[in-house]
């Protein structure tokens, strides 16, 4: 697929940016890198593939080891299942994700993994629903309670203005076509329904000491890279009202940077846990750096219009 040399958010002139990486989770292919756009710091990898071309970079090591839809056996893997779990939950309980003033209704998340905000959301009573392309990810989403659809976007089975809030947690970086998947889901939207986006920081200051080792990069999966600056033009450029923008953190991220620094890419066993143990003492230090230069994430929340 052929990299563009406009950027699709803001229509400035694409370059090169300092960042080569391998696949460091699955096939430790690469390198990659990313053609950024100076005036709203969005990224695109390059090559950027598509369709069959990213399924050996899906394979099931994905869905079920890191992520862990389906679970494991061992108590260490349940250790780290439980400590990345209360790291996200932590999140959850901050912005973008406590939704002040907002009443419950319908939420969809595209991209719901095995549904765990999802569940959250519905202990808040909200009804809660998701949309995955991977059937492991969807079966772990509807135990959790929610009306699932195994597919994308261009497939989802609902009407238009159907929710009062659609997510993308961590998804919107895979999708091909970032512009057109925030209008697709805005059109989901019933009048004065919100959109909230959460993804990686282009610009934070982890992936400048990372590098290429910076595990939210994530490539050549995450096709997109973005900074809360290109949230916002995104947002103004599909007609949605900006509500929100900022950064936050999850702390296993550093774990997981660290641990590609020592391995060079995703190794289960003492390595991982070595990790583990190396990042704890930082953890003051990355708080503080997220004050100063920005979480390893970014977020928006805009509205359509009622």
């Amino acid at each position: 697929m052929s990299t563009p040399d406009i950027c699709p958010i803001c229509e400035g002139p694409l370059r090169q940016a300092r960042v080569r990486a391998h696949d460091r989770l699955i096939t430790g292919e690469g390198p990659f890198g990313v053609r950024e756009c100076l005036a709203c710091r969005y990224g695109i990898t390059t090559p950027q593939l598509s369709g069959e071309q990213l399924t050996p970079y899906y394979a099931e090591s994905y869905y079920e080891d890191f992520y862990e839809h389906t679970g494991g056996t061992g108590s260490l893997h349940k250790l780290r299942q439980l400590l990345r779990r209360r790291g996200a939950e932590r999140r959850w309980q901050r912005p973008p994700f406590q939704l002040d003033g907002v009443e419950p209704g319908k939420v969809l998340e595209v991209g719901c993994g095995a549904g765990e905000l999802l569940g959250q959301f519905a202990a808040r009573g909200w009804e809660t629903y998701g949309l995955d392309p991977s059937a492991a990810a969807t079966a772990a989403a509807a135990r959790r309670g929610a009306e699932v659809h195994t597919g994308t976007l261009d497939d989802q089975p609902w009407d238009q203005g159907s929710f009062q809030l659609v997510i993308f947690q961590h998804s919107l970086e895979h999708i091909p076509d970032p512009v057109a998947a925030v209008r697709m889901a805005a059109e989901l939207l019933e009048g004065g329904g919100q959109l909230l986006i959460d993804v990686p920081n282009w610009t934070s200051w982890q992936r400048h000491l990372y590098r290429g080792r910076w595990c939210m990069l994530d490539m050549p999966r995450h096709l997109q890279h973005f900074s809360p600056r290109a949230l916002t033009r995104l947002g103004q450029l599909v007609g949605l009202e900006l509500r929100a923008v900022g950064t936050n953190s999850n702390a296993i991220a550093t774990a997981y940077s660290v641990h590609y620094l020592i391995a060079g890419r995703w190794t289960p066993g003492w390595k991982l846990w070595l990790a583990y143990a190396l990042s704890l003492p930082l953890l003051p230090f990355v708080w503080l750096g997220d004050r100063l230069g920005g979480g390893d994430s970014c977020y928006a929340v805009m509205a359509r219009s009622a």
